[in-house]
C-alpha cells in the first residue's frame, strides 16, 4: 500500500465552500417578481452556473456592466443567468432578477449562509492539528462575510483578490498563502468548489487539491471530490497523514 502524503495545512476557498448563496433570499426574490421557484431547485441549478463561469474564462464573454466584480477574469452575469435559466426562470424575468442580485451582491452579499458543516468541519480539523487559512477571488469583503457567518474563526488568515491585487487561478496568490504559512505545497490541501479557478490555480502552485461537487455530475473524471464540506474531516483523514506544525498566529 501506497504510504499517505503528510499534510500539515488546509486551505479553503469562501463562496461556494465555507459560505454558500443565499438560495432562500433569491428565491423569495423571485416570488416577488411572481416567479415561484424553490430555492432547493436554485440549489440544484448552481452547478450550470460553475460551468457557464468558468466557460467565460476565456474571455470571449462580453461581461455585464452592471454586474458587481468579483475579480478581473469571468463574468458574473453568466453565472447567475444559468442559474436562472436552469432553474426554468422565464426569460422576462431574468434581467429583472439580475439587478435585485446585483443589488444584494453590491451591499449585504449573495454568499451570505455559513455553508451546511462548514463550521463542525473547520473545528475536527483543527483537532487534527491542521493549519487552517483562507484564499478567495472576492471584492474586499471576503473576510467580512466570513466572519458574519461564523466561519472566520479557526482561521490563521484570509487572503482576498480585491486587496492581494493577483486573483485565482495565478498560482501566484496560493504561494503567498503557503509562503505565510510557511508550509511547502505538497504539504497543503486546497478545497473549492470550482474546477478551473480552484483546482487549475492550486495544483498550478503544487498543493493537492479536492473538489466540492454536491451532486457528483461536475467533477472531472478520477478527479478528487466530495460531496459536502462536512465529510472533508474524513476525506483528509483517509488520504493524508497529519503532520501539522504550532501555528504562527491566531485570529
Amino acid at each position: 500500500m501506497a504510504e499517505r502524503p503528510v499534510l500539515e495545512a488546509v486551505v479553503f476557498d469562501a463562496g461556494g465552500t465555507l459560505v454558500r448563496l443565499d438560495f432562500e433570499w433569491m428565491s423569495e426574490a423571485l416570488r416577488a417578481l411572481g416567479h415561484e421557484v424553490e430555492a432547493a431547485a436554485l440549489r440544484r441549478a448552481e452547478v450550470a452556473a460553475r460551468r457557464a463561469f468558468e466557460d467565460s474564462l476565456d474571455g470571449t464573454v462580453e461581461a455585464d456592466p452592471r454586474a458587481p466584480r468579483l475579480g478581473a477574469q469571468g463574468d458574473i452575469r453568466a453565472y447567475f443567468a444559468a442559474i436562472l435559466g436552469t432553474a426554468g426562470v422565464p426569460p422576462a424575468l431574468v434581467e429583472p432578477a439580475l439587478q435585485r442580485f446585483y443589488e444584494r451582491q453590491a451591499g449585504p452579499g449573495l454568499w451570505a449562509r455559513q455553508a451546511e458543516g462548514a463550521r463542525g468541519c473547520l473545528d475536527a480539523l483543527a483537532r487534527l492539528g491542521l493549519r487552517l487559512a483562507c484564499v478567495s477571488n472576492s471584492d474586499g469583503r471576503a473576510e467580512e462575510h466570513l466572519a458574519a457567518c461564523d466561519v472566520r474563526r479557526g482561521l490563521e488568515f484570509v487572503l482576498d483578490s480585491g486587496l492581494e491585487g493577483v486573483e485565482k487561478p495565478d498560482p501566484a496568490i496560493f504561494q503567498r498563502a503557503l509562503d505565510r504559512l510557511g508550509v511547502p505545497a505538497a504539504r497543503a490541501l486546497y478545497v473549492g468548489d470550482l474546477r478551473v479557478v480552484d483546482g487549475g490555480g492550486a495544483r498550478g502552485a503544487g498543493l493537492h487539491f479536492v473538489l466540492l461537487d454536491p451532486h457528483g455530475d461536475y467533477a472531472a473524471p478520477g478527479e478528487p471530490a466530495i460531496d459536502s464540506i462536512a465529510r472533508l474531516p474524513g476525506w483528509v483523514a483517509a488520504h493524508f497523514t497529519s503532520g501539522a506544525g504550532p501555528a504562527r498566529s491566531r485570529p
